[in-house]
């Protein structure tokens, strides 16, 4: 789900794809989505929502500082 005009992944018109700990349209808080594609469960993630969570598994301190 690419689009030249929003290389990003994230523009104006789009929700956010984090509010704050909850993944937006999941329901899903970053620690339960990493545990669950730890698991190998598929999750409905957009792009931007999956590099979320798994900069979050590599290092959730790190993202919390960039945030």
């Amino acid at each position: 789900m690419t689009d030249a005009n929003c290389p990003s992944g994230v523009c104006g018109a789009d929700v956010p794809p984090l509010v704050g700990s909850v993944l937006t349209g999941t329901g899903l808080t970053l620690a339960q989505a990493a545990a669950a594609l730890e698991r190998g469960e598929t999750l409905s993630l957009t792009d931007v929502q999956r590099r979320i969570v798994e900069e979050w598994v590599h290092d959730p301190q790190r993202l919390a500082r960039s945030i």
